[in-house]
């Protein structure tokens, strides 16, 4: 299938989802001009109806722990019985003449297998559906989540992950791919691919930097690089635990990232989030992406909170014991630096455009036919 038959079929393919009649179109651009776009989703969980096909004997010591994994499983059903397959075809609707690649914000997969060839079976399964419903012509670009590396015996499962990704991203990069740690690049612009999960600081420490004096460099991780506002999840970020144990070596990644002006694109915690901040002698700006379309509500565009003063808020709100001496201090630490923060449940599909010094994403809650909102990067 060439470009050309695959834009029409993109463009049926999504007739019949919504009532809104024709598309909006995310850009009018002009092939050559230097523009170029990359269509993306945030986490994805992709699962089965049938719990059998991937979690066949499946089991932990934990039994609270898999009972909690096994109602995912149900859930993630439910989602790709449905929403979740037509928003991946809404996502193949951004895609035009100057898209250069699709990304994929972690946990591609929802995990939690028993052996390392059914890991593997299962990225292969959802990597292929994603290839076939978004952008079969494109490179599709991944990056380990947690859940990715997530079974009855994690080190197995992340073996096996680091075997079939390697080889698969070097396939659609056309490069040699060796760690789940890489770089690639797009004209003047960096890549830098980073294991959230299990991260080497030695080897994204020496990525980073052979990233230096590009035009962006984009860092594509699962986690977000800043604490995160929620209850369960706001020690979850690179580096970070709920002791701070790292600070000294998140304090050296964060210097180093605002020493690129880094435009860090991430997924993980279910929610659309955008952070401005500046600090360090200088900028990192990062888009949290979903593609995890729980329920009907989350294809609104709603904010949660926004702006500085209501970073780090939600917390401490939900769960007021939470406010300790040491987490308060935590996001004092990041607030100061705000330039512009909002953050939504709302999940969709996104699509990155490069400008030039300007970047912009434009966000599509749900399989919704208009833009909900625009984030303005650079």
């Amino acid at each position: 299938m060439d470009r050309r038959d695959f834009f029409k079929y993109s463009a049926a393919g999504l007739a019949g989802l919504t009532l809104m009649g024709r598309l909006e179109p995310a850009f009018a651009r002009k092939a050559g001009d230097g523009m170029y776009s990359i269509v993306i989703l945030g986490d994805t969980h992709y699962d089965d109806i049938d719990p059998e096909k991937y979690h066949a004997g499946y089991a932990l010591a934990d039994k609270v722990r898999e009972n909690n994994h096994r109602k995912e499983f149900a859930r993630n059903g439910q989602m790709w019985a449905g929403r979740s397959r037509n928003l991946a075809k809404r996502a193949a609707c951004l895609v035009d003449e100057d898209t250069r690649y699709v990304f994929q914000m972690g946990d591609l997969i929802q995990g939690d297998t028993a052996d390392a060839e059914t890991h593997k079976r299962y990225l292969d399964d959802a990597l292929n559906l994603f290839k076939t419903d978004v952008a079969p012509d494109l490179p599709f670009v991944t990056v380990a989540g947690n859940h990715d590396l997530r079974g009855n015996d994690d080190a197995v499962v992340t073996k096996a992950y680091t075997e079939y990704m390697t080889k698969r991203m070097s396939e659609e990069l056309g490069q040699e791919i060796r760690s789940t740690n890489f770089l690639f690049r797009s004209g003047p612009d960096v890549f830098v691919v980073v294991n959230f999960t299990k991260p080497n600081v030695e080897e994204i420490t020496s990525l980073l930097n052979e990233a230096r004096g590009a035009r962006h460099v984009f860092v594509i991780v699962h986690g977000p690089v800043f604490p995160f506002d929620d209850v369960k999840y706001y020690w979850w970020y690179l580096l970070g635990n709920r002791k701070d144990s790292k600070a000294e070596e998140r304090r050296k990644m964060r210097k180093l990232l605002a020493s690129l002006d880094a435009i860090v694109l991430c997924g993980h915690t279910h929610t659309t989030e955008f952070l401005d901040w500046y600090g360090d002698g200088g900028r990192i700006t990062q888009m949290t992406m979903s593609s995890v379309w729980r329920d009907e509500s989350q294809a609104t565009y709603t904010v949660l909170a926004s702006g500085a003063d209501e970073y780090g808020t939600l917390l401490f709100k939900a769960k007021p014991e939470l406010a300790t001496e040491a987490n308060v201090a935590l996001f004092d630490e990041y607030r100061p630096g705000i330039r512009e923060y909002s953050l939504s449940e709302a999940a969709g599909s996104y699509k990155l455009t490069v400008d030039g010094e300007h970047v912009y994403v434009d966000f599509y809650a749900g399989d919704s036919a208009r833009m909900s909102k625009r984030f303005t990067l650079r």
